[in-house]
């Protein structure tokens, strides 16, 4: 019973929050309960409860953060604020504080959300973006500007609200789509900077107007909103189009880059001199070549792999490659992992571990060494591959796989990862980073 309390705590926490809301906006003559409208007043309370809730449960999530006071105290302070800027007829800080409410509650649902079923610290991914974090508290402040000078002024169909209104809505056009709104910046701004200047001449020029008349002048600037539309459906489908063409070239390169030829006959012919020697190893290779050529074929088609499948994979081809270079090679393969349910794409780590026997290993005839090194440590994946080489037989061919391993990764992480190559003096190092 103690349990079941404490899993949905949530609950009666909701349900009591929502009464003292309830009973302190019916006390500023926000809202009016008919007593006898029951039935209306049960469903009504009972889905408002469960809505709070969740918003408990949430915030609950976070107990253990110093973000759950902060959440708290914005709450606090947006309820009060509402009651207090509505019982005083103080507009702007009755709407401030309600935005304040409807941002702290987003934030709240948005971060245990991420946390719970995306495993992502939300403060983390937020100081990721303080550009986008600046923005919108700059966006919240013109809004706000807005509602003060509307308030203080107290004119009908004031032109300096408009114009403020006008950039607010641009600020949330360029923050939802910025690489649009930086593409066409110069005809936007053009658009309308010549129809707010229209606007201003049309007020000076023409003082008395009607309400009609005002709302027929502001709806001049809903009239480039179609140009954009279709250009942003234009831009999507280029882009779309873009997208398949890159991933059929991603998909190929991939294709051309599982099945190695010169891995599996090297692999063949080490198989066919331990047969004849009768070795007692050749039934373990050929198993682990078996086991490889199906995750190739297999598991290489999956858009997804269980990280340990990947390892699995790995540790099978390192072994592949010590029995057939004997004592020629020094192999370490290092793990460090603190997180389970790691999915991440198939044979993505293959190709920075061929390169090193490829380019590396195969260039020594003594004293060659792999280093692997995988870790996965606060939401990020590190594959780490070093290895030393003969500068003097190393070639000044550049092989495709791994530009293809780069566009891969572009394709399908974008800016959550990094790839870095080193060269150094007679050594050779590839550390693979992934934001998880």
């Amino acid at each position: 019973m103690v349990t079941f309390l404490r899993k949905y705590r949530a609950i009666p926490y909701g349900f009591g929050i929502l009464f003292l809301i309830v009973k302190a906006l019916e006390y500023i003559d926000f809202i009016r309960i008919d007593p006898e409208e029951i039935l209306v007043n049960v469903v009504g309370y009972i889905f408002w409860g469960l809505v709070v809730s969740a918003l408990v449960n949430a915030m609950l999530f976070h107990k253990r953060d110093n973000i759950f006071y902060w959440m708290i105290v914005c709450w606090v302070i947006s309820l009060l604020g509402f009651i207090f800027g509505k019982s005083m007829e103080y507009k702007v800080i009755a709407i401030s504080c309600v935005f304040l409410f409807f941002i702290t509650s987003s934030y709240i649902l948005w971060s245990w959300y991420m946390q719970r079923y995306k495993r992502r610290n939300a403060v983390a991914f937020l100081k990721e973006r303080k550009l986008f974090l600046i923005k919108q508290v700059l966006l919240s402040i013109v809004f706000i500007i807005m509602l003060a000078i509307d308030d203080y002024m107290n004119v009908p169909d004031n032109p300096i609200t408009f114009v403020l209104l006008t950039l607010f809505w641009l600020g949330v056009f360029y923050i939802l789509a910025p690489t649009f709104f930086q593409k066409y910046k110069l005809l936007i701004g053009g658009l309308y900077g010549a129809l707010l200047i229209f606007f201003f001449v049309f007020v000076i020029f023409f003082g008395a107007r009607t309400h009609e008349e005002n709302l027929d002048l502001f709806f001049v600037f809903l009239f480039p909103l179609p140009l954009f539309v279709v250009l942003w459906i234009y831009d999507q489908w280029k882009w779309f189009q873009n997208l398949k063409a890159d991933k059929a070239k991603a998909e190929l390169a991939l294709l051309k880059q599982q099945v190695n030829p010169h891995f599996f006959f090297n692999t063949l012919n080490n198989l066919y001199g331990l047969a004849k020697r009768k070795s007692d190893q050749t039934p373990d290779l050929i198993l682990k070549l078996s086991e490889i050529m199906r995750y190739v074929i297999y598991k290489g088609k999956e858009t997804e792999v269980a990280l340990e499948e990947e390892i699995e994979y790995l540790e099978n081809y390192i072994e592949l490659q010590r029995i057939r270079h004997h004592e020629k090679v020094t192999i370490t393969f290092t793990r460090q992992i603190q997180q389970d349910s790691i999915q991440i794409p198939p044979l993505l780590f293959i190709i920075l571990l061929e390169n090193a026997f490829k380019h590396g290993v195969d260039s020594l005839i003594r004293g060659a060494y792999v280093n692997i090194n995988l870790e996965v440590i606060d939401h990020q994946i590190i594959f780490e591959v070093t290895n030393n080489f003969d500068a003097t037989a190393l070639s000044n061919s550049k092989g495709i796989g791994l530009d293809n391993l780069k566009k891969r990764l572009e394709i399908i992480y974008n800016d959550a990862h990094t790839l870095d190559c080193t060269m150094g003096d007679e050594i050779y190092n590839a550390r693979l980073t992934i934001n998880i």
